[in-house]
């Protein structure tokens, strides 16, 4: 991979359950986006349950729940606040994996929920850092071909 690399951050609040487009292609299949951090939380840190779990995916109709075994999802975390061994409220170490091998050629999506399952309405806050990557025709080719599931019939 040539080329100089910049990081992208984008943060902000989306709709609990619903599909969120977070990077919309911009043509340019040498050009593409490396996910290297990616959280969620509740926006209500003092709630009872506050727990966040999302998931970033490369197709807007990719099922919501994880799978590591689909390859249009690229990344998983979540995270929870809640009280510390003494008594107070406070953050709990976040769990993610992102993985290294994919690069986003074209639209970027997030799915998140609550862990209370608060329904539809509730936001959740996300931040995903990515770094903008250069591709030669080939290896865009090839990151084409990886960003499709092998079950993806479409």
């Amino acid at each position: 991979m040539v080329g100089t690399h910049k990081l992208r951050t984008l943060r902000g609040t989306a709709v609990e359950g619903l599909t969120t487009r977070l990077v919309v292609a911009d043509g340019n299949l040498n050009h593409g986006y490396r996910v290297i951090d990616f959280v969620v939380t509740s926006r209500y840190p003092a709630g009872a349950d506050n727990a966040a779990f999302g998931t970033l995916h490369l197709d807007y109709d990719t099922d919501a729940t994880w799978q590591w075994s689909d390859n249009r999802q690229i990344a998983w975390c979540s995270s929870a606040l809640g009280a510390r061994q003494s008594g107070t409220a406070g953050a709990v170490a976040p769990f993610k994996v992102i993985d290294p091998d994919h690069v986003v050629l074209q639209d970027l999506y997030l799915t998140c929920q609550l862990g209370s399952g608060t329904g539809e309405g509730a936001f959740v806050n996300y931040m995903v850092i990515l770094e903008t990557v250069e591709l030669s025709d080939d290896e865009a080719i090839l990151t084409l071909i990886k960003e499709r599931s092998q079950d993806d019939l479409r």
